[in-house]
């Protein structure tokens, strides 16, 4: 039993090596600070970029009636989120590179990838997004970007807030 669920939990791990990311979920006691600092309000169209299993996405709708996009390149958190989905009407989930979906519907974009994957998503959202869009990194800041808001909170992560205002981030 304990050897299926180490083989389950590396399989799931290191498939992130072939898509260039390693599964790091974002934990449950940070979804109400997520919430928060996007200021969710009913019906807003909330992209997470890497969404895993879909926990975040599928826990917001559900509480603040949000729409729910989620983006995910491994295939076996995608089946799996994807089936979990049809529980969940007003959650979306798509199979696939985020860098190669349109994001100009999104009005909150979150983000917890690593440092690597920076540069050519902060191009994306630069000249894809649209106005007034929020945008929220987990534990690393954008380079060159200035957060709106930053929420701490000792032995959690960091979120950085920003938005898309007059074409600047």
């Amino acid at each position: 039993m304990i050897y299926g669920i180490l083989f389950f939990l590396s399989l799931f791990i290191g498939l992130g090596v072939f898509f260039d990311s390693v599964w790091l979920p974002t934990r449950r006691k940070d979804y109400e600070r997520i919430a928060k600092l996007a200021q969710l309000k009913q019906g807003e169209i909330f992209y997470d970029l890497g969404s895993g299993t879909g926990s975040l996405l599928f826990y917001l709708a559900k509480k603040y009636k949000i729409k729910g996009v989620g983006i995910e390149i491994s295939p076996i958190f995608y089946l799996y989120s994807k089936v979990k989905s049809f529980f969940y009407p007003n959650v979306t989930i798509k199979f696939g590179n985020f860098f190669y979906f349109d994001l100009k519907k999104t009005e909150v974009i979150y983000v917890f990838l690593p440092l690597k994957v920076h540069p050519k998503l902060k191009k994306k959202i630069e000249e894809k997004v649209k106005e007034g869009t929020k945008i929220i990194l987990a534990y690393w800041p954008m380079s060159e970007w200035k957060p709106c808001q930053i929420s701490k909170k000792e032995n959690s992560a960091t979120f950085y807030l920003y938005k898309k205002e007059k074409g600047h981030l």
